[in-house]
């Protein structure tokens, strides 16, 4: 058994007010409370918290973190990590109890992408109230969405192998991105799915991202949640860096959303659930069916 999904992400900024306003105010996620300094819980489920961000010299992704269905899973996760090399650092019971799980364990890939690995959860019981209105989250064990890592080509293979070989990932699509002055073959983007039926918890770019992520999705009900989203960006001045269109491989309707730390986030709907045990991995040739342009400069 490999990973179940993604189950929260640990942020680095330096300016914890702009995320504040900007998770609260824009995406409609709830402030959580937090006794740690200089950190800021923000959640959008009957999760505890779903980001962590902490204040700090830069602005990036720290860590994903990584939900094992079992405390056997997680223990076999762990072992097959370290037989192929790996360097896993066990959390204090402290720190497992600061991410509201049971276990934790922590430990890049080939390319130095953090991951943060736990199974267990401890809930609170406190029903999400989006202070914006949003009527909720896609999340349940399918988990927080899906994010888009760095894997520079020289890399891009062992960071593939990482996850599909020691911690189970499946293939769910492959695309190739062309863009001026890159090379003719285009770039590769490769999407890979968790044991849940979202199309993808984690794809990888070919190439560098100063923040250590390209975008985290967030998925939320209906297609109105997602204009609302939109006109809040437009009251807060938020840079749209794609616009709304419709993905060929997961179905997902969404809009593109610059963050405070440089990434983006996608936020969308009605993305494609998939039975994986009838599924054969894809080759889009074409990433969208419409719209999606992209203003990133």
């Amino acid at each position: 058994m490999g990973i179940r999904s993604l189950g929260y992400v640990v942020i680095e900024t330096r300016d914890l007010e702009a995320w504040r306003r900007y998770g609260t105010e824009v995406l409609g996620l709830a402030e959580a409370p937090s006794d740690e300094p200089g950190t800021l819980k923000l959640r959008l489920d009957n999760r505890p918290f779903r980001f962590l961000i902490k204040s700090g010299e830069a602005e990036r992704l720290t860590a994903a973190g990584w939900e094992f269905a079992s405390k056997a899973a997680y223990e076999a996760g762990l072992a097959a990590l370290r037989e192929a090399g790996i360097t896993v650092t066990a959390a204090s019971a402290a720190e497992a109890a600061s991410r509201s799980v049971y276990e934790l364990a922590r430990c890049t890939d080939p390319v130095g992408n953090g991951l943060e690995l736990y199974w267990g959860r401890f809930e609170d019981f406190q029903r999400f109230i989006s202070p914006v209105g949003v009527k909720g989250f896609v999340t349940g064990d399918m988990g927080l969405g899906h994010v888009v890592l760095p894997a520079p080509a020289p890399y891009f293979d062992a960071v593939q192998d990482f996850y599909s070989k020691l911690l189970g990932f499946g293939l769910s699509d492959e695309q190739s991105f062309n863009f001026p002055g890159g090379p003719p073959e285009g770039l590769r983007v490769h999407f890979f799915h968790a044991e849940n039926p979202r199309h993808h918890s984690i794809a990888f770019c070919e190439i560098p991202a100063e923040s250590g992520l390209f975008h985290l999705m967030l998925e939320v009900h209906d297609v109105d949640d997602v204009g609302r989203c939109m006109d809040r960006a437009e009251r807060h001045e938020v840079k749209t860096t794609a616009s709304l269109g419709r993905h060929t491989n997961d179905g997902m309707l969404s809009v593109y959303l610059a963050t405070p730390s440089g990434f983006e986030i996608e936020y969308g709907c009605e993305g494609w659930q998939f039975d994986w045990s009838k599924f054969v991995p894809t080759r889009s040739l074409a990433p969208d069916f419409w719209g999606h342009r992209y203003n990133r400069g």
